[in-house]
């Protein structure tokens, strides 16, 4: 029987590179996007569910759809807005905090029960946003900060029973093209492999906080803390 996961906001970028690795390992893999993935109908052992993970009730309803036992949840989806916080919108710094942080906590609602069953993986994918917060970050670096706070409070509740919680704080990723050399950022498809090797550990061990780095990032004449952000 195939292993089952389940990732939000797997339809591009580090979302599209775990979830290919997973299809790749033999997981058959439900997507929960806010759009939907180019070519869909193409792609063996994926269903895909259209829902913004800031909506409650669209999360409740879909979640409603998967009924197997969840051997690997992965909590990706996230949206970035940036800008001072005297100038930052109300909306804009809500909606982020809906997203990035409500947004996991109500997949989980839905979903523990079934990764109970499997005693699967959590995998809450954080920023290094979250630990060193910067200028122009107050909606992001916060609400990330937040889902380490949301991940360790689930580890503690859930570890006797079985179910392994995991906080994978993030480096710089190449994602999308910026324009600029970014070959040595973290690709997308590394941090699945990552999780792979992470849920492999054996029964006893939980690697609960884990930083992922690039090994050789880009050499700045910045120094100090400021340099640490996204190292």
């Amino acid at each position: 029987m195939k292993k089952v996961a389940v990732i939000t906001g797997c339809n591009r970028g580090a979302g599209e590179g775990i979830r290919n690795q997973l299809l790749k390992a033999g997981y058959h893999v439900y997507g929960i996007n806010r759009t939907s993935t180019k070519d869909v109908e193409k792609i063996d052992s994926y269903t895909e569910y259209i829902c913004d993970v800031s909506n409650a009730e669209k999360v409740k309803k879909v979640c409603k759809n998967i009924k197997e036992p969840i051997n690997l949840l992965v909590l990706n989806a996230g949206i970035r807005k940036f800008g001072k916080i005297s100038e930052l919108s109300i909306e804009d710094f809500s909606y982020s905090v809906d997203v990035n942080l409500k947004g996991p906590f109500y997949v989980v609602t839905y979903l523990l029960e079934h990764v109970k069953e499997a005693k699967g993986n959590i995998v809450f994918i954080g920023s290094h946003a979250g630990k060193y917060p910067f200028g122009l970050g107050a909606a992001y670096c916060s609400s990330k900060r937040g889902v380490e706070a949301l991940a360790e409070c689930l580890m503690e509740e859930v570890r006797r029973e079985g179910v392994k919680v995991i906080h994978l704080s993030l480096g710089a990723i190449k994602n999308r093209n910026h324009g600029y050399e970014e070959e040595w950022k973290i690709k997308p498809e590394e941090i699945g492999n990552a999780i792979l090797k992470l849920v492999d550990m054996p029964e006893n061990l939980l690697l609960s906080d884990i930083n992922l780095r690039p090994q050789s990032p880009k050499q700045s004449e910045i120094e100090g803390i400021e340099l640490m952000q996204y190292k």
